[in-house]
């Protein structure tokens, strides 16, 4: 891994997610997008608590890389553990799934700070889409949490980071994301949006 994160491949990495997602527009389901993942796995910090008799906090913050969450991964037969806090509000444990599928699909072994920026590059790539939010003319900060159901800081994130992510998706993700809300929003399918039904 190069000291310097690959923007463009973690930006498009979450537009793949997104062609094959089923769920619904403008927000983005996380647990609809899991579910396209049978080699992944999810745990709660309660349950890993319970689990080796220990009270949830001390697992959070003491046995925990992250008092948020981290994935134990087993690459070499591709399966994959999500741990999350679910002690913590619902649009935390949210980006916290998205940030950690970002590592799975990014392939990442490391724990860094170019790892950690790619993941978070997904994680609003995938939950913040950029067609989306040009799509419905999103500005502020509150359009983007409500609209998209998020935090505040990552809805600010999405708006500093929209420049540079737009830049990155390519022409073709783009342009398949975008048909994809609007037949959602039209209530049809591409092949009935194009006149061959």
């Amino acid at each position: 891994m190069t000291d310097c994160p690959d923007y463009k491949r973690a930006t498009n990495a979450a537009y793949n997610v997104l062609q094959n997602y089923d769920g619904k527009f403008p927000e983005i389901d996380i647990f609809n997008i899991l579910k396209m993942f049978n080699n992944i796995k999810l745990c709660s910090y309660s349950r890993a608590a319970e689990k080796i008799g220990i009270p949830h906090n001390e697992f959070a913050y003491q046995y925990a890389s992250s008092e948020h969450g981290f994935t134990a991964a087993k690459y070499s037969n591709n399966r994959f553990i999500i741990y999350y806090n679910d002690w913590k509000d619902e649009t935390t444990v949210k980006f916290t799934f998205a940030h950690e599928l970002g590592h799975i699909i990014l392939r990442h072994t490391e724990d860094n700070h170019v790892s950690k920026k790619e993941a978070d590059c997904f994680a609003r790539n995938l939950l913040c889409p950029v067609p989306v939010s040009n799509g419905f003319n999103l500005e502020t900060i509150s359009d983007y949490a409500k609209c998209f159901r998020v935090s505040e800081p990552m809805a600010a994130a999405c708006i500093g980071n929209r420049k540079s992510d737009e830049y990155y998706i390519t022409t073709h993700n783009y342009n398949l994301i975008d048909e994809k809300v609007y037949c959602y929003m039209a209530n049809c399918t591409p092949m009935e949006l194009y006149g061959y039904v």
